[in-house]
This record gives C-alpha cells, sequence and structure tokens, in this order.
C-alpha cells in the first residue's frame, strides 16, 4: 500500500506540473518564456544550436542542487519542490515546442517520452533522498542504495533522447 502511494503521489506531482508549465506559458510573455527555457535546453528553442553540453550540465545541477538539499534535515522539504521545478519545466518547454509548430511526430519520438520519464527518475531519485511523509518509518540513516541506479538510468535516458535528437531534428 504504501509503495502505490508513493508512485501516485509522483504522479500527482508530476502532472500538476507539466499543467502547471503549460499554464505558465500561457500566461507569461513569449521573451520570458524563452529565457527560462534557453537555461534549461537551448534546443528547444532553436534546434540548430543542438549543444549537447548545455542539457547535460543543467541535469547535473538538478541532481546535485537536490543531493545538496537532502543533508540538512531543515531543507529536505525543499528536494520534491526541485523535482517539481524540473516538472514545470518539462510542461513549459513542451508548450513551447507544440506552439512553435513543431512536427507531432518528432515531439511524440523525441521531446515527450523521455522528458516524462526522466521527470519521473528525478521524482524517484528526490524521493530516495527525502522520503514523504508517508514512507517514513524511522529516523534510521538514509539509504542511498538506488541512487547510483537512478543515476544510471537516467544518464542512459538522456543518451538515447540527444541521439535521437541528432538523428531527427538536426
Amino acid at each position: 500500500m504504501v509503495r502505490s502511494l508513493s508512485f501516485i503521489h509522483l504522479f500527482v506531482i508530476l502532472s500538476i506540473g507539466y499543467i502547471g508549465g503549460a499554464l505558465l506559458f500561457r500566461e507569461i510573455p513569449l521573451e520570458a518564456s524563452e529565457k527560462w527555457i534557453l537555461f534549461f535546453d537551448p534546443r528547444i528553442v532553436s534546434s540548430g544550436e543542438g549543444s549537447l553540453l548545455k542539457p547535460i550540465l543543467t541535469t547535473i545541477l538538478f541532481f546535485l542542487t537536490a543531493f545538496g538539499l537532502s543533508f540538512n534535515n531543515k531543507t529536505r522539504h525543499a528536494i520534491l519542490l526541485i523535482g517539481a521545478v524540473k516538472c514545470v519545466i518539462f510542461g513549459l518547454s513542451s508548450s513551447y515546442l507544440l506552439a512553435s509548430g513543431m512536427a507531432l511526430l518528432v515531439y511524440t519520438v523525441w521531446w515527450f517520452p523521455f522528458q516524462l520519464l526522466g521527470c519521473l527518475l528525478f521524482l524517484v531519485y528526490c524521493t530516495v533522498l527525502s522520503p514523504p511523509y508517508f514512507n517514513r518509518i524511522s529516523r534510521r540513516q538514509r539509504n542511498l542504495r538506488a541512487v547510483p541506479v537512478l543515476l544510471a538510468a537516467y544518464a542512459i535516458i538522456l543518451l538515447v533522447e540527444m541521439t535521437l535528437f541528432h538523428l531527427l531534428v538536426n
């Protein structure tokens, strides 16, 4: 029962974050959304600038920020907020891609499935670092055995996504 609650909790965060990003795209000017998207992944705004370094650095920044927040008990509650911010940027970027007229086939093969899996894995990573209140059985030492597996799975997803980007979009 507790494990299913965890995944329901993560899917709720993912879906609300995605919808929040889509609504944010509707409400802010296009130039402001482009600034946020350029920080996240410049390939979205201009497919000609298909730099591999920026998405990798942004991903590392998200993971290191969440890991850094996990050391202090007072900042552990903000870890899932970092995961939610990543989901909001995913929704914002998806809305931008669809509004800019990207081919739906390219969007459904390249962008959406890999970002969805990546956000879900990042939320699982955040949950491993700081379990929600209904998963905390005791105040014992953190169990971080799943972290290397999650990092490896995310790296594989990122590699496949970048490969598909260069095959389909560039």
